[in-house]
């Protein structure tokens, strides 16, 4: 029963940010404090995620590239990659019943490119547990061809006390 307790709150967290709107129409980026911009920002990163498995120390998700998150030449920009990577390895680690962490390493090589409508699949598995450090493997695969096309790996630390601590990629 802990097992789904842990994967309950890890779910409904990375539900949560891609219901995050702070953003109305009559606003710009300047007239809004830091922690608004970072909450724009994780919705506007992860909004159309899919989570298709979730258990200790794993989560399993679908994402299907939106136009809005490719470059000029139609492929998923970098560094939406690396923040998409890095919100699901704070779940995967939740789903472990540890806190939600900061990242101090991260790793991301990159195999193929990505386009605007390609679906990929996210499987992040939680290596293991030291002290107050975590780390976790990616793959980013396209689920049509199968082909890997990028894999993570990102260790994290504790940051007591914080679920609501957001990415800062």
């Amino acid at each position: 029963m802990e097992d789904q307790n842990t994967c309950d709150r890890a779910r409904k967290w990375l539900l949560s940010l891609q219901t995050i709107d702070d953003f109305n129409s009559g606003e710009t980026l300047k007239s809004l404090d830091s922690s608004a911009i970072s909450n724009i920002y994780e919705g506007f990163v992860i909004r159309g995620l899919r989570i298709d498995q979730m258990q200790s120390g794993r989560v399993v998700c679908t994402f299907k590239i939106p136009p809005r998150l490719v470059d000029e030449e139609g492929r998923w920009r970098a560094g939406l990659i690396m923040s998409m990577v890095d919100n699901v390895c704070g779940a995967a680690i939740m789903t472990c019943d540890k806190p939600l962490k900061v990242s101090v390493d991260y790793n991301l090589s990159y195999f193929s490119v990505v386009k605007a409508h390609d679906e990929i699949e996210i499987d992040a598995r939680v290596l293991g547990h030291k002290g107050g450090l975590s780390t976790v493997v990616v793959d980013l695969r396209n689920k049509n061809t199968g082909e890997l096309v990028a894999q993570a790996r990102q260790t994290m630390h504790n940051y007591a006390g914080i679920h609501t601590l957001r990415s800062k990629i």
